[in-house]
């Protein structure tokens, strides 16, 4: 076996005392070749990313002679960098990551408020829908942490918080549109989501006690 220039013996099945933190099986190989592709996607977005920021004032300012349509595209571009950036800088830290990512969002809504002159639905309508959901998402992230077993049980938790999420989506439009609450759409729509919700989480749990859905569906 060619154990290649300089190698007394297989670097991979027996590695030297002074490789301590270096690649030591084909695994290892194949967990730094997923971080740094990972890496790679990450530049590559961002390049993306901020070559449409300069294209798009480029082009404004050479036919428009200054910022117009472009100040809007810029921010959305921008909000995107954020987020993916935030995405990929956070990716360890759920909670920071949520924070950051609402932060974001208000701030490029506010701004898309500014830009537009529409100075009702931010404060109305967007921060507390970006707020909700941030709570929700955070209430999903850590009631799943108390879970040992994570399959269909998370995915309930998430129908959950959707089903809250429509509930408040349909009252902050209530009260935008009429200053009152009757539900309607909210209610059928949450109502399906949370007996989906229970169904998943009926079938986690009797799976984890090790019945079988052929034994109790007769299958």
């Amino acid at each position: 076996m060619d154990l290649g220039e300089g190698n007394e013996r297989c670097p991979l099945c027996e590695p030297s005392e002074d490789s301590a933190g270096r690649v030591a099986s084909p695994a290892d190989l194949f967990r730094l070749s997923k971080i740094q592709n990972a890496k790679h996607v990450y530049e590559i977005i961002m390049l993306l990313l901020v070559s449409g920021v300069i294209i798009t004032i480029a082009i404004d300012a050479a036919f428009v002679k200054g910022m117009g349509w472009s100040l809007l595209t810029t921010t959305c571009i921008g909000y995107l960098i954020a987020l993916v950036s935030g995405f990929w800088f956070l990716r360890k830290k759920p909670y920071w990551m949520i924070s950051a990512t609402t932060l974001f969002t208000l701030l490029f809504l506010w701004f898309i408020d500014l830009l537009t002159g529409e100075t009702e639905w931010f404060l109305s309508m967007a921060c507390p829908l970006v707020i909700s959901a941030a709570v929700l998402t955070a209430a999903v992230v850590y009631l799943n942490s108390f879970s040992r077993y994570r399959g269909l049980n998370l995915l309930a938790t998430i129908l959950v918080a959707v089903a809250l999420y429509v509930l408040v989506t349909e009252y902050l439009t209530d009260r935008l549109t009429s200053s009152g609450f009757a539900p309607s759409w909210s209610l059928v729509a949450a109502a399906s989501l949370v007996i989906i919700a229970m169904i998943f989480i009926f079938i986690h749990y009797r799976l984890k006690r090790g019945h079988s859905l052929g034994r109790m569906f007769h299958i």
